[in-house]
Parts: C-alpha cells; sequence; structure tokens
C-alpha cells in the first residue's frame, strides 16, 4: 500500500493551506456579489485584459454602456447612477481578480515544487486535480454569469448553485489533501466511517438548498419563524396544479418553485439536527482520539452557529436580503461541511 501521509515539505503544506483560505475568502466575496445584485455588471469574461479595471472617466461610460444593454439593467436597474454601478462593478471586478490571484498563488509554486520533486506520485495526482477542478468552477462561473445577460435579470439559480457547489467541492478537496500531508492519529472504524459518508453528503445537499434559497432570492417570502407567514408547510406547494415543469424552469413567473425551494431548506435542517443528534449518539461509544475530538467540536460549533445565522438571516429579509447576515450565513454552511470531512478522515481506512 502507498504511503500518503510521509513527509512532505514545509513549504508545500504551507502553500496548501494558503490555497484552502485563499478559495475560501473566494466563495465569501462570491456571496456578496450574489446578494449585492454585482454578477452581471462585467458582460465579458476577458482574463488578460480585464485585469486592470476602467482607469478614467471614458472608459467607466464604456463599461456602463454596456451594462445598460443588459436585462437586469433594462428591468431592474434602470436609471442607475454612475455611482451605484462603480459599486456593484466593484464587486465582480474583485471577485475575478481574486480569482486571477489565486491562479498565480497556485501555478508559479506548483511549477516550482514540481521541478525540485517536492511532490510525490500520489500528490502530484492531486494537484492535477486541483487545477481541472479550479478550471472547472471559473468556466461554470462564466456560465452562469452568461445566463444572466441575454433574458433574465438574474443569473440562472441553477448554474449558480452549481457553481457554488464547485467551488465547495473544490475546497474540500483541498482540505482531504491537506490532511493526507499530516499523520494524525486515525481510529479506522467501518460502520463509522460510510456513516460519515452519508453526513457529508447531507450538509452538502443543504449547501446546494442554499445556493438555490440564494439564487431565487427565496428568502424574501417568507421573512418569519419557526412558520412561514403562518404555515409550516405553504399553501402553494400543496396545490397540485402548481407542480407543472414551467414553474420548474422558468421560476420567475410563480412564487411556487423559490417556495418549495425555500421550505426544503428549512425541514433540511430540522431533519439534520435530528441526524447529527444520532450520530453524536452513535460517537459516545466509539474510542476517541484528539484529532475526532476536535472533529466532533468543530462541528457541533459551527452547526449550532449556522442553525442561529440562519434564523437571523429569515427574520432579516423583509424587502431585501441582509448582506452581511446572508454571507455568514453561506460561508460557515461551507465550513461546516468541510468539518464534516474531518470526521470522515478520523475513520477512514487505513
Amino acid at each position: 500500500m502507498i504511503q500518503e501521509t510521509g513527509k512532505i515539505n514545509k513549504q508545500v503544506k504551507i502553500w496548501l493551506w494558503i490555497g484552502f483560505i485563499l478559495v475560501l475568502i473566494q466563495i465569501l466575496i462570491g456571496g456578496v456579489t450574489r446578494l449585492t445584485g454585482s454578477g452581471l455588471s462585467i458582460t465579458k469574461w476577458e482574463i488578460v485584459t480585464g485585469t486592470l479595471p476602467p482607469l478614467n472617466a471614458d472608459q467607466w461610460l464604456i463599461e456602463f454602456d454596456k451594462y445598460r444593454d443588459t436585462p437586469q439593467y433594462q428591468k431592474i436597474n434602470k436609471g442607475m447612477t454612475m455611482a451605484e454601478f462603480k459599486f456593484i462593478y466593484f464587486w465582480e471586478y474583485f471577485h475575478r481578480l481574486w480569482a486571477r490571484l489565486m491562479g498565480f498563488v497556485f501555478l508559479i509554486p506548483a511549477i516550482f515544487f514540481w521541478m525540485r520533486s517536492y511532490f510525490p506520485g500520489w500528490l502530484k495526482i492531486r494537484v492535477v486535480m486541483i487545477f481541472i477542478i479550479a478550471a472547472l468552477v471559473a468556466t461554470f462561473g462564466w456560465i452562469m454569469v452568461a445566463s444572466g445577460l441575454i433574458d433574465r435579470p438574474w443569473v440562472n439559480a441553477y448554474r449558480l448553485s452549481l457553481h457554488l457547489s464547485l467551488a465547495v467541492i473544490l475546497l474540500a478537496y483541498i482540505l482531504w489533501t491537506i490532511l493526507k500531508t499530516y499523520n494524525f492519529k486515525i481510529f479506522p472504524h467501518e460502520r463509522m466511517w460510510r456513516f460519515s459518508l452519508l453526513f457529508n453528503v447531507f450538509i452538502f445537499i443543504q449547501v446546494f438548498l442554499g445556493g438555490m434559497v440564494s439564487g431565487m432570492r427565496a428568502a424574501l417570502l417568507y421573512p418569519t419563524f419557526p412558520k412561514m407567514k403562518g404555515e409550516w408547510i405553504p399553501s402553494i406547494i400543496l396545490n397540485k396544479n402548481m407542480w407543472k415543469v414551467e414553474n420548474f424552469v422558468q421560476y420567475e413567473i410563480s412564487p411556487f418553485f423559490p417556495a418549495l425551494v425555500h421550505t426544503l431548506h428549512r425541514f433540511w435542517a430540522y431533519f439534520l439536527i435530528l441526524f447529527i443528534a444520532f450520530y453524536f449518539y452513535r460517537l459516545k461509544d466509539i474510542f476517541s482520539t484528539p484529532f475526532l475530538r476536535y472533529s466532533q467540536y468543530m462541528v457541533l460549533i459551527l452547526f449550532i452557529t449556522q442553525i442561529v445565522l440562519g434564523i437571523i438571516t429569515v427574520l432579516n429579509s423583509s424587502g431585501i436580503v441582509p448582506v452581511f447576515w446572508g454571507v455568514s450565513h453561506q460561508i460557515i454552511g461551507v465550513l461546516l461541511f468541510n468539518a464534516s470531512l474531518l470526521l470522515t478522515f478520523a475513520f477512514k481506512k487505513g
């Protein structure tokens, strides 16, 4: 069996941790970009020439004129001032600039480490996979933006959630790679390992649903808790006439699908509370290692924080989704998913 946790150069470990932090920050910036409606402010994907922002009044006018031709401006932001445009432009520009920064931070050291033979065989494969996943994230990011430049005034919620999901997968893949570079004391346990994998999947589903809620601004429909405007299950969902294909595809024409996604997001959270309680109950009879205890604490703290932030976000989503609370809720959810991976790693086989 190939030893995956042998000695890895300290510089390589630092590089991987920096990469993890950069991707995490990028997800946070992406959340701000989404909730401020900034994602469609830059209408072209220019990898090289788009590095610099507009530098004078004429260049700003050119960019503003491009934005004025978009459905978002025509249907939602008509009459927007230059100052308001510069604000949303900043967040999308910052999001893309950070992506370019990550590219340099990942690529240049990777070439150096590769040439110096700092990567063992297993790590070479994982580094290549990191670049492949990162390329997919970037590609689907543009596909997402393009979806809001033709007919819709917002990016497509399905594509937004896919973009977010790929970014979360990239972050998780980097974390798992980092964990493999250390010699943590683990406790291989087939049954708990499989149970932990199920836990990972359940948390990931909630992250995906959260992306759908954000993409549809579904939080605005029911800014109340615990009931949704006096109902546990919105009556529109129970109306069988609303269950038709066009309501799932053209979800802007009816509140049905946003209401359904919002409801699923809430009830999946209730399910996770029960699942985590059962999971932790199962853990009490398992031999504990320091790494396992740390993982448990991380999951519990992040999960409670996630619930509180979710409630605060909902209660403050009257007319507009609060950027600070919404982004905090999202980023803690992403961290919770990564913390759940620690539990899986603690029980992994050999």
